[in-house]
């Protein structure tokens, strides 16, 4: 099999807790990435990959906050698994990008909400 999870709800579960697994030690990563060396390139500490940016991870949380407050099901389908199985990778930011592209495209947001759509779509950080 190498080293990739297995396709469909059980491969995506995996993902899911692996990357749940690298945001809750992400402080931990950083604290010591501080007191060792700079400039560590695409990974940070011990060669794991860099959660989201911490600017944009805030935007994409509030947005999906309320989009739960209001049952904005089809947002949360689209963009929650390539937000919660997020590890830090190119295609990881490909596969976030492309689910907040297909969410702010259908134009069914508020307009404040598109707007900020937007410019997360926009940020460097998915770049």
């Amino acid at each position: 099999m190498g080293g990739a999870a297995p396709e469909g709800q059980y491969g995506d579960w995996n993902r899911f807790a692996i990357a749940a697994g690298l945001r809750d030690t992400a402080g931990a990563r950083e604290d010591s990435a501080r007191e060792g060396s700079a400039g560590e390139g695409e990974a940070g500490a011990g060669g794991v990959p860099r959660s989201l940016d911490e600017a944009v991870d805030g935007r994409v949380r509030e947005l999906v906050s309320r989009w739960c407050a209001r049952g904005e099901l089809m947002a949360l389908g689209l963009v929650l698994p390539a937000y919660l199985g997020y590890l830090g990778t190119a295609a990881d930011r490909v596969r976030l990008r492309s689910a907040l592209h297909m969410v702010h495209a259908a134009r069914r947001l508020p307009v404040d909400e598109q707007a900020e759509m937007g410019a997360v779509i926009g940020s460097a950080a998915l770049r």
